[in-house]
């Protein structure tokens, strides 16, 4: 239904090694907000890949139903990060459709919490840096850090860690892969 096949999901994980690479240079060149960028479309290429292979539960969730776009490569970030949440591939106590900025959780609580989807919707927003207005709105007077950098590299860290254990659970729990072991392929 996606139109995606093998090749897009090779390549989705791919870019996300590639986008790795890139922000790990960034980083250690000191600049901070590229580094963020390109950990950011990390994490969404991997979600977006983890989505193509989840065709079936991406299908029956809210968060697909209630968009227009069916063509998943046209989500942005935000709503790929809602499906990751509602289909619990990155755990959240951040509802779908809010962002972590306006949410009454507060980040101590969210870290004490272990609460991979807040901080993954921290991502987003430090990434979104990037448009001036924005940065302007939201953050002015928030000067770039290493910090940043290294918590985003942190949380990408993370999520990636959560969803190739989901990947490879889902991969093991297939009845393509249970045939195989069976039949001693």
């Amino acid at each position: 239904m996606f139109g995606t096949n093998d090749k897009d999901f090779t390549f989705l994980l791919d870019l996300s090694e590639r986008y790795d690479e890139e922000a790990s240079n960034c980083k250690k060149n000191g600049q901070i907000l590229a580094g963020c960028v390109m950990y950011a479309a990390r994490m969404e290429a991997t979600i977006l890949a983890m989505a193509l292979v989840h065709e079936n539960e991406v299908i029956a969730s809210e968060t697909y139903r209630r968009k227009s776009e069916r063509d998943l490569r046209q989500w942005g970030l935000k709503s790929l990060l809602d499906l990751s949440r509602e289909l619990n591939w990155i755990p959240s106590s951040l509802a779908v459709g809010v962002i972590a900025r306006k949410s009454d959780i507060e980040p101590d609580e969210a870290l004490k919490r272990g609460d991979i989807g807040y901080f993954a919707d921290v991502v987003r927003e430090v990434r979104d840096m990037v448009h001036p207005g924005r940065y302007l709105r939201l953050w002015s007077g928030v000067p770039l850090t290493n910090e940043f950098v290294e918590s985003v590299e942190e949380t990408v860290g993370v999520v990636n860690e959560v969803l190739e254990n989901k990947l490879h659970e889902s991969i093991r729990n297939s009845p393509e892969f249970q045939e195989m072991t069976r039949s001693g392929k």
